[in-house]
């Protein structure tokens, strides 16, 4: 199962003294498959996760080990099951939607285009729009014009909102 972690951390200046053990703990999550994706927030003071693991005690565990959370330094943090809030179809991760007859990506209907499905993915993987960009060979401004287009295609303002507004959206079988 994938879940989604937010963690708020306090002002403490042991954050900038335990970021290299901090980063190299995940990272070595991130060789093994547990972390999935992911990226601060409000410069450093949060922190989005997407991590693999078998259930919500083994994702306490994962956090437990981090040396944040052995220092005392998480403030808040909020774990949920990402495939439950995805849906059935996304968990099988069909892929983008097809493209079918005349249909070349700009849906007047209000759907996602493929490329839209790709960068809301990795939105909801964690990933920055800088990182967004840096995959995708575009420009930072061409990420937020996309992120704009998703959030007014699915009625949304914030990233927050973007998985369950995805499970209302149709993703045709692969």
């Amino acid at each position: 199962m994938r879940f989604l972690v937010s963690r708020a951390f306090l002002d403490d200046g042991r954050l900038h003294r335990l970021r290299s053990a901090h980063q190299s703990y995940w990272r070595r999550l991130l060789h093994q498959g547990v972390l999935l994706g992911g990226g601060t927030l409000e410069e450093g003071s949060r922190e989005v996760l997407v991590l693999r693991a078998s259930d919500r005690d083994t994702v306490h565990r994962v956090l437990g080990a981090d040396p944040y959370t052995q220092e005392r330094l998480t403030l808040s943090v909020t774990v949920q099951g990402l495939d439950n809030l995805l849906g059935a179809e996304e968990r099988a991760d069909p892929g983008p939607p097809r493209a079918t007859g005349a249909d070349t990506g700009a849906d007047p209907a209000g759907r996602l285009s493929a490329h839209e499905w790709r960068v809301s993915r990795m939105m909801l993987e964690g990933l920055t729009n800088r990182q967004i960009a840096e995959r995708l060979a575009v420009s930072p401004r061409a990420v937020e014009q996309h992120i704009t287009r998703i959030y007014r295609k699915l009625s949304i303002s914030r990233r927050a909102q973007l998985a369950v507004a995805l499970r209302a959206e149709e993703v045709p079988a692969a």
